[in-house]
């Protein structure tokens, strides 16, 4: 028996990446999986291949969960099909996470919190409406990053983004007392996001190059969405079910070491 079957799971920006790799990991445990993205294409297509593989069912639901009116269809969608949920996984965020302090402007600055922040918040919500009317209880999951923890240059948008959701978690969890409901993240450190061919049903794409992250994680390497996958399982499993309010950092002990690479997850 899979730690999830029969659970209705629904992941934001999960066509590739860490997102696709959550989706296959907890499909392999038996939970129904809605994938949202703002594309409908071969590489959204194939997932829901490999995740119907795995014997449970598989949807997409196509959006842009920065505006609360796609955040609301995508949700009717899913609920349609799948009748309920059980679990939110907040994991969208655009490719362009990093620019310089003087470079960022209005534009760049509304759609980071749009995304990362603002469409976290009301996905959230709309999911602990749906859970509390079902009345089983939930898990929402909020992917954080390392650059909660430090200051990294030209991260400042998007690490703010992410700072703001630890302390959003907490919130939840505060708010929804009684409700059987945890709310928390996970910080991921470096984490390689190359995916493998089209056609290869592997969780995990190329590694980072371990001479690359050596001098600043510990662990001697890179991760993979393979890591946080599991980490989101533990959450969501009942093997996490006491955990509530905090933040996982899954990062091969980059924090603890304190040191400030130039770029990654």
């Amino acid at each position: 028996m899979g730690l999830l079957n029969g659970k209705k799971v629904l992941i934001t920006g999960a066509r590739k990446g860490i997102g696709r790799g959550i989706a296959i990991t907890l499909a392999s445990e038996g939970a129904h999986i809605g994938v949202n993205d703002i594309l409908n294409d071969n590489f959204s297509r194939k997932l829901l291949e490999i995740i119907s593989s795995k014997g449970v069912s598989a949807s997409f639901h196509e959006g842009d969960v920065s505006k609360i009116s796609d955040i609301e269809s995508v949700f009717d969608s899913f609920i349609e099909t799948h009748g309920q949920i059980d679990i939110l996984i907040n994991n969208a965020i655009f490719p362009d996470q990093q620019r310089s302090f003087f470079e960022t402007d209005e534009i760049y600055w509304d759609r980071m919190m749009d995304l990362s922040l603002k469409g976290y918040f009301f996905a959230s919500q709309r999911a602990a409406k749906e859970m509390i009317s079902a009345g089983k209880g939930g898990r929402i999951v909020c992917l954080s990053s390392v650059h909660s923890y430090v200051a990294m240059p030209n991260w400042t948008a998007y690490g703010t983004a992410k700072m703001a959701l630890r302390r959003m978690v907490k919130g939840i969890a505060a708010d929804l007392a009684g409700k059987d409901i945890t709310a928390n993240c996970i910080a991921p450190g470096a984490i390689s996001n190359k995916l493998p061919d089209l056609n290869d049903e592997a969780v995990d794409g190329p590694p980072h190059n371990p001479e690359d992250v050596k001098d600043f994680v510990p662990a001697g390497k890179g991760g993979l969405p393979s890591d946080i996958a599991n980490a989101v399982l533990y959450l969501c499993s009942d093997l996490g079910q006491y955990v509530n309010g905090e933040t996982l950092l899954v990062d091969g002990g980059m924090i603890a070491s304190r040191q400030n690479p130039t770029a990654h997850q």
